[in-house]
């Protein structure tokens, strides 16, 4: 009697069991959680995201990407500021170094392009630096990153801003490259492997920053410091898939599928990617297989921020940097 009883109630436990896995089943798969990404123009230095969502390492980390684009870094780093977005990439080091002192809460949690990575391009006409003076250059804004380095190299060639030259706000790289194929504007910097294209494009690339400035953090991962200590380990799986997106890079074995991304995002030739490949890994080596910042690269950026007068002081770089996240994402990845 005991036995006969109990096998339908076993049936009945199974299926319980079943359905209620069955009604748990759907909502697990829709648990990713979510991040809210303000993206920075578009330029080589994207590839580590570029490559994480290629390979699936967001999806591994269960993370759902939203991405919010703009050209502007002020726009950027309001967005972080106020928690409309939760992280920055690629933070512009410059613009989030001047946010920081200005009260702005946002901290660098790694790195990304340890070298600057920008050419200047001009018309035709100009053979030399000096030649632009009197000129106009295009430029994302007057404050960004890519202007202070353009005045950078200017002034290595005896020509000041203001007086001897002009700047027109035209937006990011794609607008400047566009702004002086058509002549609007004498010259801009842009990043690689526009500036590949912009040669075969009949204009000139007159000069590499990496020539001026061979330690400068170019840009970093940045994010809202409020946000960041409530998502820890959110925060530390995003920075796990972009830390493998940056290792698949750096191995010379996946270049072809490296390559890939590239050619798919940023909708340029697989030539011109190929020799972006060659410049930012193989040459030049601009990414840390542990994300770290470059400490004497952001001192850099500081020391220029203190000579145009846009910082009261040098500030240390560690004041900028909160760089647990990265370390616990170092130790899980491995390596």
């Amino acid at each position: 009697m005991k036995s006969e009883n109990f096998k339908p109630l076993a049936r009945l436990n199974v299926v319980a069991f079943l359905v209620i896995g069955l009604l748990l089943w759907p909502v697990t798969a829709r648990s990713a959680d979510q991040i809210k990404l303000s993206v920075l123009s578009t330029g080589a230095d994207h590839w580590p995201n570029w490559v994480a969502k290629d390979q699936g390492y967001f999806k591994e980390q269960n993370l759902e990407i939203r991405e919010f684009h703009t050209n502007s870094v002020a726009k950027a780093v309001q967005a972080v500021s106020s928690g409309s977005s939760d992280l920055f990439f690629p933070a512009n080091t410059q613009g989030t170094i001047t946010a920081v002192v200005k009260g702005a809460p946002i901290k660098i949690i790694a790195g990304n392009y340890t070298k600057a990575i920008y050419d200047l391009i001009t018309g035709a006409k100009y053979k030399k630096i000096e030649d632009l003076k009197g000129s106009t250059f295009g430029v994302i804004n007057l404050t960004s990153g890519s202007t202070v380095l353009l005045m950078k190299i200017m002034a290595a060639h005896g020509l000041k801003y203001p007086g001897d030259y002009d700047f027109l706000t035209v937006g990011g790289t794609p607008a400047r490259f566009a702004a002086v194929k058509k002549g609007a504007v004498s010259g801009a910097m842009v990043t690689i492997p526009v500036s590949f294209e912009a040669r075969e494009a009949g204009l000139n690339v007159l000069a590499n920053i990496g020539t001026y400035l061979p330690d400068y953090q170019f840009t970093t991962i940045a994010g809202n410091a409020n946000w960041l200590p409530k998502n820890k380990d959110t925060t530390v799986r995003f920075l796990m898939a972009m830390i493998k997106g940056v290792r698949f890079i750096n191995d010379p074995k996946n270049k072809a599928a490296a390559v890939d991304s590239m050619v798919k995002h940023h909708k340029i030739s697989r030539k011109y990617s190929e020799l972006a490949y060659k410049m930012v890994v193989e040459d030049l080596k601009v990414m840390r297989n542990d994300a770290a910042p470059s400490i004497k690269g952001i001192e850099t950026v500081i020391n220029m921020e203190v000579e145009r007068k846009a910082l009261d002081k040098p500030y240390p770089a560690s004041m900028f940097i909160e760089d647990s996240y990265r370390q616990e994402a170092v130790k899980r990845v491995g390596g």
